[in-house]
């Protein structure tokens, strides 16, 4: 992991071969002791583990994809669940025959590179069970419970 703070907002993050997306925006998140932040990438990927949200079932349908594929898009954000940081990362991927798939990113690893961009929020964004939806949601000032 390789990665450049711009300024007091932005930060920039390559990700070598093999390393694992979600794991080290966390890691980088509590090296630097950061609140929350908004996350976008392209690159690389194999080892890949994503899902949809099934809102009945109030579970998540996962399926894993061994093979190298394209990150053709990445978007997501770090937030805090029990007071330890959660990455919430969505994709979009193509294989070999540009067949594009996505869903929710549990993670994947780096087959080439990864390049990053995470905007910085300068307050932190704590998530809280709900039982109506069965995810942990934003909890924001200004909700009315």
């Amino acid at each position: 992991m390789n990665y450049n703070q711009l300024d007091k907002k932005t930060i920039i993050l390559s990700l070598k071969k093999d390393d694992y997306i979600n794991q080290s925006i966390q890691e980088l998140f509590i090296n630097e002791k950061m609140n929350s932040g908004w996350i976008s990438g392209i690159g690389a990927i194999y080892n890949i583990e994503i899902a949809y949200y099934d809102l009945i079932l109030k579970k998540y349908i996962k399926k894993s994809f061994p093979k190298e594929h394209e990150l053709t898009s990445l978007t997501g954000n770090i937030t805090f669940i029990d007071n330890k940081y959660f990455v919430h990362t969505h994709i979009t991927m193509s294989d070999t025959n540009y067949n594009s798939l996505g869903g929710h990113l549990f993670d994947a690893q780096i087959s080439a590179t990864g390049e990053f961009k995470i905007d910085l929020i300068d307050k932190r964004i704590d998530r809280k069970y709900s039982n109506r939806i069965g995810l942990n949601l934003w909890c924001l000032d200004n909700e009315n419970n």
